[in-house]
């Protein structure tokens, strides 16, 4: 582990996304210093969620302030805390390719596939959501919609890209095992089929 990397150094890149385990130094010094971690941002009213299994670790706000209304905190000795994650609401083509994206990284864990991490190409997803767009009659303006998607995924950290040539590589993160749990999946997948106007999801960005 680089002595260089301090905890200061995982508290910032945490308030910017998620930290993984190929993330070697920084990984390292989160669970060197768990403890010191974890109270500052208990501190904020935030907690840091980590998976070993999965080799990841992320800030969500703390339940128990996510849970605060707005009314009625007056009675109480001390105010709710200010929010500090944004909450970002998916839009209907957002919401599918999340759940398209969750259902893949599923099958290729249950199916046991070669390799640790799930890889998609920008034609294989730009395939698996044209189907999504039967509105729209000029497949320029689709495509350009698509990776307008996958940029934004990119942005959350849930794609990562890995390879730029032959039109790009793309890792699918474990992290969209916490933003999308099997038993959300199952609830969000069953809105997509009836197209509700609850089929908008909201999550936890990571941006503060």
């Amino acid at each position: 582990m680089n002595p260089a990397i301090t905890h200061r150094h995982v508290i910032v890149r945490l308030l910017n996304g998620p930290i993984y385990q190929e993330d070697m130094d920084l990984w390292g010094r989160l669970g060197a210093e768990w403890d010191k971690i974890k109270s500052h941002f208990f501190e904020m009213g935030m907690e840091v969620a980590r998976d070993d299994s999965a080799g990841y670790a992320y800030i969500r706000q703390c339940e128990e302030e996510a849970a605060e209304g707005e009314e009625g905190w007056e009675d109480e000795a001390v105010a709710p805390l200010p929010r500090v994650l944004r909450r970002t609401r998916l839009s209907y083509h957002q919401t599918i390719f999340m759940v398209l994206l969750r259902e893949e990284l599923m099958r290729f864990e249950q199916n046991q596939e070669e390799g640790d991490h799930l890889y998609r190409s920008a034609l294989d997803l730009r395939e698996i959501m044209v189907p999504y767009y039967p509105e729209l009659h000029d497949e320029k303006k689709v495509h350009r919609q698509i990776s307008a998607l996958v940029s934004k995924f990119e942005e959350w950290g849930i794609l990562k890209k890995v390879r730029d040539r032959d039109d790009g590589l793309y890792r699918v993160e474990r992290i969209i095992k916490a933003k999308l749990p099997p038993e959300k999946l199952a609830e969000v997948r069953d809105q997509i089929k009836r197209r509700l106007p609850e089929i908008d999801e909201e999550t936890e960005d990571e941006d503060a």
